[in-house]
């Protein structure tokens, strides 16, 4: 019953995403919503009466997803019925999936080994099956949610403000576009203060500073030299040396170029005493000739336009550092910023949270920067921002967990930073369900079994079906949240794709250590092919992408049946996810380079440098590793197959959802049978899928 319930659920939410898809019907008012909503049930209902002839089974599912698809809808006033109706569907599946996993793994097994692998296998699959929801609700959240009422602003208020923009080894080319920029706000009260953080060529920073004393005298320029704590540390210098007047601290990249009237237009937020931060999102120029960075462009917005105004629905946004501004006081108040933090600003957003401020996002770009323009730049970024979000997790866990210890934080701020920083551990579930398919395959390739749970029957072609949805609700909502095409949201999806992998050593290293050094790859020779350069920007998930396609091929020569083409299918689709990076790889290096663009590719903010990192990397241990399994799997083919065991057709072999759907509906469950069939796969629901790389980018 519990794994009927579950197919039948996941296809009303496959049902529901395409009926959402209908242009206004996600946010339709409730005369047109419900009627949509039950037609969509009601067909769903009518076709599981014939296939499964229980009508009355059929009708009571339907009646279940009515009533919590109306409770929602009660619960969350705001959201449309077919949102409500979306995110139920999902969430019933989920439920249903899990409680008959767990059945089959409790009931029907026996051996203590069984029952430890299987009980694993369940403890991934609940915490990929509440990461997917996690992302189900801000896509509903954000793409069926009225507007709520607008905070209000004051046009006459006009504290003192200063603008930092911290620097580190910036070329002049850029610094300069950024410099006149803020020359031209339009504010009558500001000061400008770039701070030079341990730049170690005398020219490079005495040349900024040059530039800023032609710019005049709100330009306030100052060099730290040997100076302690990165970024963090030199703003919380540079704070301290300001005029005691300036009330508003605002902070802008070394490469943005922002409009005149930014400070006019949001700085009227401030005007209530309680408001501690207001964010702007980072936008981005320099993007529109190049299908790549078109891709990476859409991948950077998919934060500022579904979490972050979901987020902003329940006071929870982060500070994401450019194009943010700050109380002064609120900062002071909480001890400036957080040295031990490499996301230092999503980190004080939360302590500010916590004393009972506000956080206003204001979901208007006033502003735009460069993206990194090489792969190995944008993989360090990546690498900071998930490090980050383990370092927030390991200092404010008793805070955001535990009654009593958080403060003034609202269980909802609670939930979306808990959330939102665990989403980032998506890509660590993604690679754990890739290691469960590789060992599968080598044992179905050498005709044995993992003493696993098992997926039996009809249930073998629904993993890959709810794969298909829950791509295509991710790309959907980028595609209708940023009003790109589909080409460009596929090529978003492919960049988070292609960071899977280095957000997986960022989440590790950062269980292993709190303080640790950022990733680094073998450096580049100057006049190499950019083929060759691509593949060693790349190649441990080039690596990863080879063994799951040539898992593939083996399994299907050795063990040919409908099972293992099932598992060949996914194999192949966990290879093309890490296949994105080598792509991405040789898409950065087929880059246009404009003159500003080749200085802006060797510059601290594209290449991701920070004075004093480290290069430490586990390409090497994981390589090896790596190449070990691929020479078992290929020495299984020369092992003679033993021959069949009675009653037994065929081997085992997982069916394990892949990372990259934000999708909550998870693979059906198998089968209590133990013993190996042609028609049995070990069970594995699908991993979480990413933001923004999983999860929200904490700022450049």
């Amino acid at each position: 019953m519990l794994l009927h319930a579950a197919l039948f659920f996941g296809v009303l939410s496959a049902v529901t995403t395409l009926g959402a898809f209908v242009p206004g019907a996600v946010r339709a008012r409730v005369w047109v919503g419900l009627p949509l909503g039950l037609a969509l049930i009601s067909l769903v209902a009518w076709n599981a009466t014939i296939l499964s002839r229980e009508r009355d089974v059929e009708l009571g599912l339907a009646l279940g997803a009515f009533l919590v698809a109306l409770a929602l809808r009660l619960a969350m006033r705001r959201w449309s019925w077919l949102g409500a109706q979306l995110f139920a569907a999902a969430t019933l599946a989920s439920i249903a999936y899990l409680l008959y996993a767990a059945s089959i793994t409790f009931v029907v097994g026996r051996e203590p080994f069984y029952l430890i692998t299987s009980t694993l296998l369940l403890v991934l699959e609940v915490a990929a099956l509440t990461l997917s929801l996690s992302y189900l609700f801000e896509i509903v959240d954000t793409t069926s949610r009225t507007s709520d009422r607008p905070h209000p602003v004051d046009s006459n208020y006009r504290p003192r403000v200063a603008i930092q923009v911290p620097a580190y080894n910036e070329p002049l080319e850029v610094m300069t576009e950024t410099l006149n920029a803020l020359a031209q706000l339009d504010y009558p009260d500001l000061i400008i203060q770039v701070v030079d953080n341990n730049t170690p060529d005398r020219e490079n920073w005495t040349a900024l500073q040059k530039r800023c004393e032609e710019l005049g005298p709100r330009f306030q320029f100052m060099h730290l030299e040997n100076w302690p704590g990165f970024k963090a540390g030199a703003l919380n210098e540079a704070t301290r040396r300001l005029p005691k007047e300036v009330e508003i601290v605002g902070v802008v990249d070394s490469d943005y170029v922002v409009r005149p009237d930014w400070l006019r237009a949001v700085i009227g937020h401030f005007a209530d005493s309680k408001v501690a931060f207001v964010q702007t999102p980072q936008n981005y120029r320099d993007w529109t000739d190049d299908q790549y960075l078109r891709g990476l462009y859409y991948s950077y917005r998919y934060f500022f336009e579904i979490t972050m105004p979901s987020r902003a629905h329940r006071n929870a946004i982060i500070f994401a550092g450019t194009m943010g501004l700050i109380r002064r006081s609120a900062l002071e108040e909480i001890g400036g910023w957080n040295t031990d933090v490499v996301t230092e600003d999503a980190e004080a957003s939360l302590r500010m949270l916590a004393r009972g401020h506000i956080g206003i996002y204001v979901p208007r770009a006033y502003g735009e920067g460069l993206m990194p323009l090489s792969f190995d730049g944008l993989k360090k970024q990546r690498f900071r921002w998930a490090l980050g979000g383990v370092q927030i997790l390991r200092l404010h866990w008793r805070r955001l967990l535990l009654p009593g210890r958080g403060e003034r934080l609202t269980v909802a701020q609670r939930i979306h930073y808990l959330l939102g920083n665990v989403q980032w551990f998506g890509d660590v579930l993604m690679f754990c369900f890739t290691v469960l398919l590789l060992l599968t395959a080598l044992s179905t390739a050498m005709h044995h079994q993992l003493p696993i749970r098992q997926l039996t029957g009809v249930a073998l072609g629904l993993p890959i079906a709810f794969l298909a949805s829950g791509l295509l609700r991710a790309v959907w909502a980028m595609k209708l949240t940023t009003r790109c095409t589909w080409r460009d949201a596929i090529a978003g999806l492919q960049v988070w794709f292609a960071l899977s992998w280095v957000v997986t050593v960022a989440c590790l290293r950062g269980l292993v250590r709190f303080h640790t050094t950022f990733l680094r790859t073998l450096k580049l020779k100057e006049g190499e092919a950019s083929i060759i350069k691509a593949l060693r920007a790349a190649q441990v998930e080039t690596l990863l992408a080879c063994v799951g396609l040539a898992a593939a091929i083996v399994t299907l020569v050795r063990a040919p049946s409908l099972p293992t083409i099932a598992l060949a299918t996914l194999l192949a689709f966990q290879a093309a996810i890490y296949a994105n990076a080598p792509w991405a790889g040789a898409s950065a290096e087929g880059i246009h380079l404009t003159p500003l663009r080749r200085a802006y590719r060797a510059s601290a903010q594209s290449t991701g440098v920070r004075p004093g990192s480290g290069a430490e990397t586990l390409a090497v241990p994981v390589a090896l590793a790596l190449v070990a399994l691929v020479l078992m799997v290929f020495l299984s083919i020369a092992a003679p197959p033993p021959p069949p065991e009675p009653g037994s057709s065929g081997q085992a072999a997982p069916v394990t959802s892949p990372h990259g759907t934000p999708s909550a509906s998870p693979s059906p469950s198998p089968s209590p049978s133990p013993s190996p069939s042609s028609s049995s796969l070990p069970s594995a629901s699908p991993p979480a899928s990413a933001s923004p790389s999983g999860s929200p980018p904490p700022g450049p």
